[in-house]
């Protein structure tokens, strides 16, 4: 291989916590603000995915003379900062939680059903409990971003997507709606990955873990061998016991938020009835993705090292890495800076628009990795 460099793309879902909770300054603009600083300074590049639902919600509500607690306008402060950061050469894209759609705000909280944290839960068509089928929720939502970052350029497109925890199995439906509405990428699958319970469910362990990319108009995670339908990113993921996730800067994470990630966890393990059962959960593996807002830089390097030793091993031209991250997670800057600071001369950064680009055309590449070395 000539080339050396690790191909990395940084996603960031972008959001409050699942249940509602979390002060948009707090969870979204201030975190996300510290990490568009640090990608300015050495030369980053981030996808983010705009769970836009949940704006439209809060727009809803504060139309309607309902501040929820907030003294500034939050919406106007996330459309500047999703603004400026397209601006700044990173890329928009569309993530949804269903659940926000039937949400209700009371007793100064967000009520939402569970049921609806599944994307697959959402119908076809509308129904009683929900208003909106698939594919109208989805063109809702790719409207509304669009709406945003045309303020800044005409001829943005919301054509990329990532399903709120993954929940896309069974996803021939999701497939063929995201086709139909234009969109030409996603990046909603963990390879070898599988989770089953209230909140989540996935199930991708048929999927081969060292394939970076591949096409597909079925399945998320089954490739189409005429390479046409949506290219998909799988998010990169090793196999590692559960209780290697919970090193002290993760429970520093946690308990930023404690009622919020302890009820995670519980979904997690509920299935689990006796003591022993819960504490062997523990101690199986599944295959946890490339955190950069929750891993250590130990970890990180850790996972540069393996995914390194993968790309090199490999006959693909273009072997993306798809990391991923939480805005209300970026809590502890100096791990995500202390590894970029040792791995910067190793990594060439793209948004996943841009990985689209080379794909489509090999000598892309080449231009935006000289580009990034100009500016940087």
């Amino acid at each position: 291989m000539t080339n050396q460099k690790l191909d990395i793309a940084l996603t960031l879902d972008y959001e409050v916590y699942g249940d509602g909770g979390g002060d948009i300054f707090q969870t979204m603009i201030r975190p996300t603000n510290e990490l568009l600083s640090i990608c300015e300074k050495y030369g980053a590049k981030l996808t983010i995915f705009f769970e836009v639902l949940e704006f439209i919600r809060i727009k809803e509500e504060w139309q309607k003379g309902n501040k929820m607690g907030y003294d500034a306008d939050p919406l106007q402060a996330i459309s500047a900062q999703l603004k400026g950061a397209y601006l700044a050469g990173h890329d928009v894209q569309l993530h949804i939680h269903p659940h926000w759609l039937t949400g209700k705000y009371k007793d100064r909280a967000w009520d939402l059903d569970s049921y609806y944290w599944k994307l697959t839960n959402v119908p076809l068509e509308p129904t009683g409990n929900y208003p909106l089928g698939l594919e109208a929720l989805i063109k809702r939502c790719k409207e509304e971003i669009e709406k945003i970052i045309q303020e800044v350029d005409p001829s943005y497109s919301c054509n990329i997507f990532r399903a709120g925890g993954f929940s896309v199995t069974p996803s021939t439906e999701i497939t063929k709606v995201l086709i139909k509405l234009g969109f030409i990428a996603d990046s909603s699958v963990i390879p070898g990955g599988y989770l089953n319970n209230e909140y989540f469910y996935y199930d991708f362990r048929s999927c081969r873990i060292d394939k970076p990319y591949w096409f597909t108009n079925q399945e998320l995670h089954i490739e189409n061998p005429e390479q046409s339908g949506l290219i998909e990113f799988p998010v990169y993921a090793l196999n590692k016991r559960r209780i290697t996730k919970y090193d002290l800067q993760r429970i520093k994470v946690a308990s930023k938020n404690k009622s919020t990630n302890l009820n995670k966890i519980k979904g997690k393990v509920g299935k689990e009835s006796t003591f022993l059962g819960k504490i062997k959960y523990f101690f199986e593996k599944e295959m946890l993705c490339w955190d950069f807002c929750l891993f250590s830089s130990h970890k990180m390097n850790a996972y540069f090292t393996e995914a390194f030793n993968r790309r090199k091993n490999s006959k693909e031209s273009l072997y993306p890495v798809i990391l991923l991250g939480h805005s209300k997670e970026f809590l502890h800057p100096k791990s995500f800076k202390a590894f970029i600071e040792h791995h910067l001369e190793n990594i060439n950064f793209y948004t996943l628009s841009e990985l689209v680009q080379c794909i489509k055309d090999p000598l892309e590449a080449i231009n935006l990795n000289q580009h990034a070395r100009k500016d940087h």
